[in-house]
Protein backbone atom coordinates (compact mmCIF):
# COMPACT_ATOMS: atom_id res chain seq x y z
CA UNK A 1 0.00 0.00 0.00
CA UNK A 2 1.66 3.17 -1.44
CA UNK A 3 0.28 6.35 0.07
CA UNK A 4 0.35 9.43 -1.89
CA UNK A 5 -0.92 13.19 -0.43
CA UNK A 6 -3.47 14.98 -2.50
CA UNK A 7 -4.77 18.80 -3.33
CA UNK A 8 -7.64 18.95 -4.36
CA UNK A 9 -9.31 22.16 -5.23
CA UNK A 10 -12.80 22.38 -4.38
CA UNK A 11 -15.64 25.51 -3.83
CA UNK A 12 -15.51 27.67 -1.13
CA UNK A 13 -18.73 26.27 0.53
CA UNK A 14 -16.99 22.00 0.35
CA UNK A 15 -17.76 20.94 3.94
CA UNK A 16 -14.70 18.99 5.96
CA UNK A 17 -13.79 15.97 5.03
CA UNK A 18 -10.85 13.78 6.55
CA UNK A 19 -8.69 11.38 4.63
CA UNK A 20 -10.18 8.57 6.38
CA UNK A 21 -14.06 9.32 5.22
CA UNK A 22 -12.37 9.81 1.69
CA UNK A 23 -10.58 5.94 1.72
CA UNK A 24 -13.97 4.66 2.82
CA UNK A 25 -15.99 6.47 -0.10
CA UNK A 26 -12.95 5.29 -2.55
CA UNK A 27 -13.00 1.49 -1.64
CA UNK A 28 -17.30 1.64 -1.69
CA UNK A 29 -16.75 2.99 -5.28
CA UNK A 30 -14.00 0.42 -6.44
CA UNK A 31 -16.66 -2.31 -5.88
CA UNK A 32 -19.98 -0.71 -6.48
CA UNK A 33 -18.51 1.29 -9.82
CA UNK A 34 -21.75 3.45 -9.22
CA UNK A 35 -22.28 6.53 -10.70
CA UNK A 36 -20.48 9.75 -9.58
CA UNK A 37 -21.59 12.86 -8.90
CA UNK A 38 -20.68 16.04 -11.64
CA UNK A 39 -17.85 17.86 -11.02
CA UNK A 40 -19.28 20.57 -9.02
CA UNK A 41 -15.73 22.83 -10.19
CA UNK A 42 -12.45 23.84 -8.91
CA UNK A 43 -12.82 26.82 -6.38
CA UNK A 44 -10.87 28.89 -3.87
CA UNK A 45 -10.74 25.81 -0.99
CA UNK A 46 -8.10 23.33 -1.03
CA UNK A 47 -8.52 19.68 0.44
CA UNK A 48 -5.61 18.01 1.71
CA UNK A 49 -5.56 14.03 1.54
CA UNK A 50 -3.59 11.48 1.98
CA UNK A 51 -4.67 8.39 0.16
CA UNK A 52 -3.64 5.31 -1.32
CA UNK A 53 -2.26 5.75 -4.44
CA UNK A 54 -2.71 2.51 -6.10
CA UNK A 55 -7.03 2.92 -5.35
CA UNK A 56 -7.09 6.31 -6.68
CA UNK A 57 -5.46 5.38 -10.38
CA UNK A 58 -7.57 2.82 -10.51
CA UNK A 59 -10.89 4.84 -9.99
CA UNK A 60 -9.71 7.91 -12.08
CA UNK A 61 -9.28 5.43 -15.23
CA UNK A 62 -12.39 3.84 -14.51
CA UNK A 63 -14.06 7.49 -14.41
CA UNK A 64 -12.21 8.43 -17.16
CA UNK A 65 -11.01 11.49 -15.06
CA UNK A 66 -8.20 12.92 -14.15
CA UNK A 67 -7.05 12.64 -10.36
CA UNK A 68 -8.05 15.51 -8.67
CA UNK A 69 -11.35 15.22 -10.96
CA UNK A 70 -11.97 11.95 -9.42
CA UNK A 71 -12.08 12.97 -6.30
CA UNK A 72 -13.86 15.88 -6.15
CA UNK A 73 -16.36 13.57 -8.12
CA UNK A 74 -16.29 11.17 -5.08
CA UNK A 75 -16.30 13.74 -2.51
CA UNK A 76 -19.32 15.71 -3.99
CA UNK A 77 -21.06 12.38 -4.80
CA UNK A 78 -20.91 11.51 -0.59
CA UNK A 79 -21.33 15.35 0.64
CA UNK A 80 -23.35 18.27 -0.75
CA UNK A 81 -20.86 20.43 -2.21
CA UNK A 82 -22.04 23.28 -3.61
CA UNK A 83 -21.12 24.47 -7.20
CA UNK A 84 -18.64 27.05 -7.55
CA UNK A 85 -20.41 30.72 -8.83
CA UNK A 86 -19.51 32.08 -12.45
CA UNK A 87 -16.82 34.13 -12.04
CA UNK A 88 -18.55 37.51 -14.11
CA UNK A 89 -16.81 37.88 -17.94
CA UNK A 90 -13.98 40.19 -18.11
CA UNK A 91 -15.33 42.89 -20.14
CA UNK A 92 -12.48 43.47 -22.92
CA UNK A 93 -12.75 46.90 -25.30
CA UNK A 94 -14.07 45.00 -28.78
CA UNK A 95 -11.86 45.30 -31.83
CA UNK A 96 -12.25 47.96 -34.01
CA UNK A 97 -13.52 46.11 -36.94
CA UNK A 98 -11.52 45.58 -40.48
CA UNK A 99 -13.00 47.01 -43.54
CA UNK A 100 -13.63 44.57 -46.57
CA UNK A 101 -14.69 44.56 -49.48
CA UNK A 102 -16.63 47.06 -51.18
CA UNK A 103 -16.47 49.19 -47.68
CA UNK A 104 -12.60 48.84 -48.30
CA UNK A 105 -11.22 52.47 -48.17
CA UNK A 106 -8.63 53.35 -51.75
CA UNK A 107 -5.67 55.52 -50.92
CA UNK A 108 -7.54 57.45 -53.67
CA UNK A 109 -10.75 58.06 -52.13
CA UNK A 110 -8.99 59.16 -49.04
CA UNK A 111 -6.63 61.90 -50.97
CA UNK A 112 -8.95 64.56 -50.01
CA UNK A 113 -8.48 64.78 -46.81
CA UNK A 114 -4.98 64.87 -46.98
CA UNK A 115 -5.04 67.44 -49.17
CA UNK A 116 -7.44 69.40 -46.89
CA UNK A 117 -4.50 68.76 -44.11
CA UNK A 118 -1.38 69.35 -46.57
CA UNK A 119 -4.18 73.54 -46.84
CA UNK A 120 -4.32 73.65 -43.13
CA UNK A 121 -0.55 73.32 -42.51
CA UNK A 122 0.35 75.37 -45.43
CA UNK A 123 -2.35 78.83 -44.02
CA UNK A 124 -0.85 77.40 -40.13
CA UNK A 125 2.92 77.87 -41.39
CA UNK A 126 2.38 81.02 -43.09
CA UNK A 127 0.29 82.76 -39.95
CA UNK A 128 3.44 81.24 -37.71
CA UNK A 129 6.13 82.53 -40.05
CA UNK A 130 4.55 85.67 -41.17
CA UNK A 131 5.70 84.76 -44.42
CA UNK A 132 4.06 86.07 -47.64
CA UNK A 133 0.90 84.09 -49.23
CA UNK A 134 3.02 83.51 -52.70
CA UNK A 135 5.22 81.39 -50.81
CA UNK A 136 2.86 78.52 -49.29
CA UNK A 137 3.75 76.48 -51.89
CA UNK A 138 6.86 76.11 -50.75
CA UNK A 139 5.11 74.18 -48.16
CA UNK A 140 3.04 72.19 -50.39
CA UNK A 141 3.49 68.12 -50.78
CA UNK A 142 5.03 66.54 -53.26
CA UNK A 143 3.04 63.62 -55.27
CA UNK A 144 4.61 60.86 -53.96
CA UNK A 145 4.22 62.45 -50.41
CA UNK A 146 0.76 62.55 -51.35
CA UNK A 147 0.75 59.62 -52.66
CA UNK A 148 2.00 58.17 -49.62
CA UNK A 149 -0.10 59.81 -46.93
CA UNK A 150 -3.20 58.37 -48.63
CA UNK A 151 -1.84 54.87 -48.52
CA UNK A 152 -1.25 54.97 -44.55
CA UNK A 153 -4.29 57.05 -44.13
CA UNK A 154 -6.31 54.34 -46.24
CA UNK A 155 -4.95 51.48 -44.14
CA UNK A 156 -5.54 52.99 -40.49
CA UNK A 157 -9.00 53.44 -41.62
CA UNK A 158 -9.35 50.07 -43.05
CA UNK A 159 -8.34 48.27 -40.01
CA UNK A 160 -9.23 50.74 -37.21
CA UNK A 161 -12.72 51.90 -38.36
CA UNK A 162 -15.19 52.98 -35.73
CA UNK A 163 -18.49 51.62 -35.51
CA UNK A 164 -20.18 54.82 -37.03
CA UNK A 165 -17.76 54.89 -39.60
CA UNK A 166 -18.97 51.05 -40.71
CA UNK A 167 -22.77 52.15 -40.09
CA UNK A 168 -22.21 55.06 -42.35
CA UNK A 169 -19.36 53.35 -44.48
CA UNK A 170 -21.31 54.03 -47.62
CA UNK A 171 -22.28 57.91 -47.20
CA UNK A 172 -18.75 58.41 -46.10
CA UNK A 173 -17.23 56.79 -49.12
CA UNK A 174 -19.61 59.19 -51.47
CA UNK A 175 -18.51 61.83 -49.11
CA UNK A 176 -15.02 61.74 -49.79
CA UNK A 177 -15.46 60.36 -53.78
CA UNK A 178 -17.24 64.22 -54.21
CA UNK A 179 -14.19 65.55 -52.42
CA UNK A 180 -12.28 64.21 -54.78
CA UNK A 181 -14.00 64.74 -58.09
CA UNK A 182 -14.33 68.59 -56.81
CA UNK A 183 -10.38 68.85 -56.17
CA UNK A 184 -9.58 67.47 -59.36
CA UNK A 185 -12.14 70.13 -60.96
CA UNK A 186 -10.73 73.05 -59.14
CA UNK A 187 -7.14 71.67 -59.91
CA UNK A 188 -8.31 71.64 -63.70
CA UNK A 189 -9.79 75.01 -63.58
CA UNK A 190 -6.61 76.93 -61.55
CA UNK A 191 -4.66 75.85 -64.47
CA UNK A 192 -6.39 76.72 -67.13
CA UNK A 193 -6.68 80.25 -65.94
CA UNK A 194 -3.10 80.79 -64.72
CA UNK A 195 -2.56 79.49 -68.87
CA UNK A 196 -5.20 82.23 -69.63
CA UNK A 197 -4.11 85.06 -67.77
CA UNK A 198 -0.58 84.07 -69.26
CA UNK A 199 -1.35 84.20 -72.50
CA UNK A 200 -2.82 87.86 -71.93
CA UNK A 201 -0.18 88.65 -70.83
CA UNK A 202 2.10 87.79 -73.32
CA UNK A 203 -0.59 89.40 -75.95
CA UNK A 204 -0.62 92.74 -73.87
CA UNK A 205 2.59 93.83 -72.06
CA UNK A 206 2.48 96.16 -69.32
CA UNK A 207 3.50 99.44 -70.69
CA UNK A 208 6.60 100.54 -68.59
CA UNK A 209 5.78 103.01 -65.81
CA UNK A 210 6.76 106.74 -67.38
CA UNK A 211 9.97 107.78 -65.28
CA UNK A 212 11.20 110.61 -66.98
CA UNK A 213 10.85 113.90 -64.72
CA UNK A 214 8.12 116.30 -65.69
CA UNK A 215 8.90 119.76 -66.69
CA UNK A 216 7.88 122.46 -63.80
CA UNK A 217 5.31 124.37 -64.80
CA UNK A 218 6.07 128.56 -64.88
CA UNK A 219 5.24 130.15 -61.87
CA UNK A 220 2.47 132.54 -62.75
CA UNK A 221 3.74 136.29 -61.28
Amino acid sequence: MSTKSYSVRAPAGTPDVASEQVATWLDRQLASNAPLAADPGAGERTLRLSLDADNVKTGARAAEEPEAVFLRRLIASNVRVPEEPDKPEIETKPKAPVLKGALRLQPEEVMPVVRLYEFAQSVAMQKAFKVPEAMRQEAAFTEQERERMAAKLAEVANRRAPAKYVENADLIGLSLTLAEVQIRVLDRVKDVTERYHAARRQAHPAQAPNTQPQPTPPMEM
